[in-house]
Order: structure tokens, then sequence, then C-alpha cells
């Protein structure tokens, strides 16, 4: 898309409530405290079926069913298998199915995709007290810290103009820009934006997080604001201090309920466990908005 057809915005933001705890602390909220509406989540959630499928899962699913057969494979398979970047639209992944026994390459294509999702970009900067110019950017590049079962560079698709520019999406990302202002007097910022749906269904229970206990690294996230949980189960998300506890927060989060705290730098690690459905033959699914925000380095005051 053409950076012309990218126009900026000005938008206000309502801070989240300042709290009594410490500043790296997370922090639960509830969408109408940043003056969302409900027919805002009613708008995502709509868009489910339109969310183009994350191919990347499928690629992970494969490369963990081929570490534990590694050693009936031969040399080249091996080659192959480690120059897999872990994207599925790589070409050696198709080479090392092909290089496969057939057993194990059926196994293999068993594999679907069980979550949707699109990401935007936004840089925001302060005019005044709680009015944010909000410059969506075309770059669907999302970089984060490699850990095992995460690559550290991804492309997504694109979030459609319609929900970029959504007064309610304004108003969040402006909402949690202000609330990052008076955390530590930011007034400019990089975020990025992810709309994502979990699907749920049949036996096995499914990942909204597969990188489990992990940092974002960035500045300030929202780990999930939850759009829609339906006819799941799980789903419980996680703050801890430190990779190995105590855990400073940890609630199934319900519709319009998320958790705001600081990431990169901070002690702050968190996770969501994994869903499964609530009812035997009923699919079930779980939408979040998430948001990585960066402070650029000039911008604090």
């Amino acid at each position: 898309m053409p950076l012309d057809d990218l126009h900026p915005v000005h938008s206000l933001g309502l801070a989240l409530p300042r709290t009594p705890q410490r500043r790296c602390a997370p922090r639960l909220f509830r969408m109408e405290q940043l003056g969302l509406t409900p027919a805002f989540l009613d708008l995502l959630a709509d868009q489910a079926d339109h969310l183009p499928w994350d191919t990347w899962d499928v690629a992970r699913r494969r490369r963990q069913m081929l570490e534990r057969y590694r050693s009936i494979l031969d040399t080249t398979q091996r080659a192959l298998l480690d120059a897999c970047a872990g994207d599925a639209a790589d070409p050696s992944w198709e080479a090392l199915l092909g290089a496969l026994p057939c057993v194990l390459r059926e196994a293999l294509l068993r594999f679907r995709p069980h979550r949707r999702r699109s990401l935007r970009k936004y840089r925001l900067s302060r005019h005044a007290t709680r009015c944010w110019q909000v410059q969506p950017l075309a770059d669907t590049r999302f970089e984060q810290p490699a850990v095992d079962g995460r690559t550290p560079v991804r492309d997504f698709a694109a979030m459609p103009l319609a929900l970029t520019y959504h007064p309610d999406m304004l108003r969040f990302v402006s909402g949690i820009a202000e609330t990052i202002h008076g955390q530590c007097g930011a007034s400019a910022l990089e975020m990025a934006v992810h709309q994502m749906l979990t699907l749920a269904d049949g036996d096995s229970a499914v990942d909204p997080a597969p990188e489990g206990l992990h940092q974002d690294g960035a500045d300030y996230i929202v780990s999930a604001l939850v759009i829609r949980r339906r006819g799941v189960l799980g789903g419980t998300s996680r703050v801890l201090r430190g990779t190995a506890g105590p855990v400073l927060l940890e609630r199934e989060l319900q519709e319009g309920e998320g958790i705001f705290q600081p990431d990169a730098g901070s002690p702050l690690w968190h996770e969501v466990s994994p869903i499964r459905v609530a009812a035997a033959g009923h699919p079930g699914q779980r939408m979040i908005l998430g948001i990585d925000a960066h402070v650029l380095a000039e911008a604090r005051v």
C-alpha cells in the first residue's frame, strides 16, 4: 500500500487509572477505561473469517515432529531441516518434505493452522494533553527476540484500513500511549497492534502463544485485550517476576479485559495457557488485540 494512503490523524487518549502499585507492575484493566465500546468488540469479532491464517504455526509443529525423528533422517534431510527458517513459505520446507519417507510426510501434511492474525504499526507523537497524532505505517515486518519456537523477524498481513482508522482503534492506541506517557514521560512511540484469533476444535489443546513464558522485547505491552472468548476452556494469562516466579497476576481474561505492563528491561515475564473446546463437537475461539510499544530514543521529557 502506498504511504500516501496512510494519512495521520489526531486522537484523544484516556490513560489507565493510576494505581498505588509500583510502576513496574502488571495492570489489569477494562476496555471502558480507555473509552472503548462493546460495538468495537463486535466489529473486530465479525472480522474472524477474513483474518489471514498464520501458517508459521504449521511450520513450527512440523519442525517439532521432525526434531523428534531427527535420528532417522539422513545427512541431506538434516541439512534441509537446519536450513529452514521456520516460515511455512520457506522453499527448504518443500524440498525437505519431498525427500522424506511417505508415512512421515503424510503425518506432517496433516497439520493445519489454528491462528488467524493481522498487524498494523503506528507512530504516535503527543501534541497536547491527551492529544496524539497517530500515523499508521505500511510496514508489516515484526521483530521480537528469538526464542525456542519463534523466529526473530516475521511478516504479517496488514490490518484493513477500516479497522486501522476506526475511532475505537485510535482511542485504544492513544490511550495506551497516554498511559505510557504517565509512566515514563514518553512523547513519541512506535506501536505494533496485533489482532489474533485462536481456534480450538477437536480433542487437542492449542496454544494462543506457543513460545511459552517470554518477553516481547518492547518497552511496554498489552499482552492481550480479549475481544471474543466463546466455547473454550483455559487461556489463563500469567505475569511472573522473572522466569521462575513469583506469579504477580493470574487471570482467565474475559471479553473486554486486558493486561498492560512494562516488558523489555523489566523483571516481568508473561505467558498464556493453551485453550481447548468447552464441549466436544463444538468449536471455540479466543480473539485478542495486543500491543508492543517502543519508546523512541528522543521522546522522553
